[in-house]
């Protein structure tokens, strides 16, 4: 949406740049899906991991308007290419990562992190069936899985 191969690390994206993407690819989010970022930040992985996991430089990410604005779209997903979905650093926030517990611990939305989403971007693929099969870790508070999209 905003052409650009990366946003820059520290970016907050908000409802109106969520809004722009929905338009700009013609899709609408509707209760129960699932929605995934392309920031391009991912394109440091495994390149340059000390920018990539940068904690002072940051990342770029959704804040916490836009949090808000997904959780009342009845999401059940966000996922990111990005180390954490959220801003770094925390932008106007009180306390640490925010969104993780506005969409964890106040809405069950669930949060993936570190997708590579590269190869539905360069095949402009905006609307698919999506499954996660995360590893049923008892007492974990997170898990790695396999994220597939299918056209």
């Amino acid at each position: 949406f905003k052409e650009v191969e990366r946003l820059e690390a520290g970016y907050e994206i908000t409802v109106d740049d969520l809004q722009g993407a929905l338009n700009k690819q013609n899709v609408v989010i509707n209760e129960g899906d699932v929605v995934l970022i392309r920031t391009g930040h991912s394109k440091l992985w495994k390149v340059d991991n000390e920018a990539y996991y940068d904690w002072k430089g940051g990342e770029p990410g959704i804040g916490v308007e836009a949090a808000k604005w997904l959780a009342n779209q009845k999401v059940v997903i966000i996922g990111a290419d990005n180390y954490g979905v959220e801003v770094v650093p925390f932008a106007k926030a009180e306390t640490v990562w925010p969104v993780h517990l506005m969409m964890l611990k106040e809405n069950g939305i669930h949060l993936l992190e570190s997708l590579n989403l590269e190869e539905l971007h360069e095949n402009q693929l905006y609307e698919f069936a999506f499954m996660f099969s995360p590893l049923p870790i008892k007492g974990a508070t997170g898990s790695p899985g396999n994220p597939i999209a299918i056209k």
